[in-house]
């Protein structure tokens, strides 16, 4: 990719250049008059308004309802150099901040978050990942690869494009080694506690990166307590409350292969605490077990994966969070979270305000919390604001 690219054209609806023009990275089907050109799905195409003024140049999506992701605003052509500036900015941001200190696992690109739409790189102590989720960034995946290399000489480097989502695009999924060799485990540190990745087989591209954040609040406040940790996956939270000097921990997952990693996680750091796997339904756990935690950390996974799902994923995140809030003693502390962007801070502060006021306690919010500095928010385009959580005190 030397030039533009760009034999395909896109050309707007009158009226309908004023996000694109805003920065927005997305260009819904329905703001389209006409396409010209090789219309393939992941062609560069350059956006032009109704008066035929350029916008920008993205990858076109096909016949998917996001016809456009934009890569470049104005009259800038998207070239390799343009490719390349955008990941050494993206990796720039993570390198030179304080806000990452103490921890060798960190998000490289974070997709629109870094102006890079569909494009998920993750380095696992020096391990790469590459996750693919638009067709526009298949037919730029060599050039990322060759670029990731150039710049970080990475001691490998793997693909994880087995996101659902690529189904969106007509893509099916797709893994592998692109560089050098992947190891079956790789242990990260994250404050002076180890984790044991597999990057080719974990959920994600291995590891839930996005709380680490929460995993230090949790540190910060388990000293002395007992510490449940709810849908543990790789035990991320247990592992911060027994490093924060938390008196025990038991931890919950349905998976028995994240049990299993969690306990290898727990056990590989030698904590004094004793410390409890169960395999099971996190929500059957909940009903059938009485709850002495006075530390208790709500982690599920995503619950509303679309917009059409929120109704049924604020029952299921009403339905844990009024069970825990019920059931915990007086004087714990409950970090709850959500991690879908289609239920925002509003909508889950009510949520969970609904199950405390069934629940009949007295809930205090001590903290809100976001998705950390290496998954940044892009201002002009919000949807890459996705994760909550919310540290209640309860009476």
């Amino acid at each position: 990719m030397n030039g533009t690219g760009a034999s395909l054209v896109v050309t707007l609806k009158r009226g309908r250049e004023k996000s694109v023009r805003a920065r927005h990275h997305w260009i819904f089907s329905g703001a389209v008059a006409r396409v010209e050109g090789e219309a393939s799905p992941g062609a560069i195409a350059a956006v032009r308004d109704s008066a035929g003024a350029v916008l920008g140049y993205g990858c076109y999506g096909g016949r998917a309802s996001i016809a456009v992701r934009m890569l470049t605003f104005g009259d800038r052509p998207f070239t390799t150099d343009v490719l390349r500036g955008l990941i050494r900015a993206a990796i720039a941001r993570r390198r030179d901040t304080p806000l990452l200190a103490g921890t060798d696992a960190v998000r490289l690109v974070f997709s629109e978050g870094d102006a890079l739409p569909g494009l998920i790189v993750d380095s696992y102590n020096g391990h790469l990942v590459l996750q693919s989720l638009t067709a526009g960034i298949d037919r730029l995946r060599n050039d990322i690869a060759g670029i990731l290399v150039d710049e970080l000489a990475p001691a490998s480097l793997y693909e994880r494009s087995d996101h659902a989502g690529r189904a969106l695009e007509g893509l099916s999924e797709a893994s592998g080694q692109l560089v050098g060799s992947t190891p079956d485990a790789v242990e990260i540190h994250e404050g002076g506690v180890a984790f044991v990745v597999d990057i080719t087989r974990g959920q994600k591209t291995g590891f839930f990166l996005d709380q680490r954040d929460n995993r230090a609040l949790v540190r910060s406040v388990a000293a002395g307590r007992r510490a449940l940790d709810l849908f543990c996956y790789q035990g991320g939270f247990s592992l911060a409350a027994l490093a924060g000097g938390a008196r025990s921990c038991v931890a919950v997952d349905a998976s028995e292969a994240a049990c299993a990693a969690a306990r290898r996680n727990i056990a590989h750091n030698a904590f004094d605490a004793p410390a409890e796997l169960v395999c099971a339904d996190v929500f059957e756990f909940i009903r059938a077990r009485a709850i002495d935690a006075d530390l208790v950390i709500i982690d599920p996974p995503a619950f509303a994966k679309s917009r059409e799902a929120v109704a049924r994923a604020a029952r299921g995140y009403k339905d844990i969070n009024l069970n825990v809030l019920r059931a915990c003693p007086p004087g714990s502390l409950v970090l709850t979270c959500s991690c879908s962007r289609f239920v925002d801070a509003a909508l889950f502060q009510k949520i969970v305000f609904g199950a405390a006021a069934d629940a009949n306690r007295a809930v205090s919010i001590l903290r809100r919390t976001h998705q950390p500095a290496d998954h940044p928010v892009n201002i002009y385009h919000p949807e890459t604001e996705y994760l909550t959580a919310l540290l209640l005190s309860v009476e």
